[in-house]
């Protein structure tokens, strides 16, 4: 008996101590950033100094110090949508559309949204096959079995009026 609470108090202390352990990781965390960011200030504080000393001993010129600049988000460049649409197969689906090398790197709904500017223009078309057709593309000929025509009936000749039968 006195064995199943030790290892009732053994569990109960672990799931303590992973709580500690997770508030401990958050503080190390936060510890990391702010040493990167102090690491980044002196860094600019020694070039500063070093600028400052070169001034001094007469080898550059006294400027100011660049402003600092925060690092900006690389743009996506804009998509040609015409050249996207032309090199198209004349039937496709959202998936090869996600696969086009320009396209794919989109997210869905702005493919969705490009599809239906598509199809408002004219140029492109539900295909009854599943997917999407430009509309210079014929839609695929389905294979229809041929009706057979009407037996017809023999042609009744007509009779001259002076005849009795």
């Amino acid at each position: 008996m006195a064995q199943r609470s030790r290892v009732k108090i053994l569990s109960s202390l672990e799931g303590k101590l992973g709580v500690i352990r997770r508030e401990v990781l958050k503080v190390l965390r936060g510890l990391k950033r702010e040493i990167a960011r102090r690491e980044a200030d002196l860094a600019g504080v020694k070039a500063e100094f070093a600028r400052g000393m070169d001034l001094l001993r007469g080898k550059g010129k006294a400027r100011p110090a660049p402003a600092r600049r925060r690092a900006k988000r690389a743009r996506r460049r804009r998509v040609n949508w015409k050249a996207v649409f032309a090199s198209l197969p004349a039937r496709f689906s959202l998936k090869t559309l996600g696969r086009h090398p320009v396209a794919g790197k989109r997210s869905k709904p702005q493919l969705y949204a490009i599809l239906s500017r598509w199809k408002k223009d004219g140029v492109l078309a539900r295909d009854p096959g599943g997917g999407y057709r430009k509309v210079t593309a014929k839609p695929k000929a389905k294979r229809r079995r041929r009706r057979a025509k009407p037996p017809t009936a023999p042609k009744a000749v007509p009779r001259p009026e002076g005849t009795a039968t």
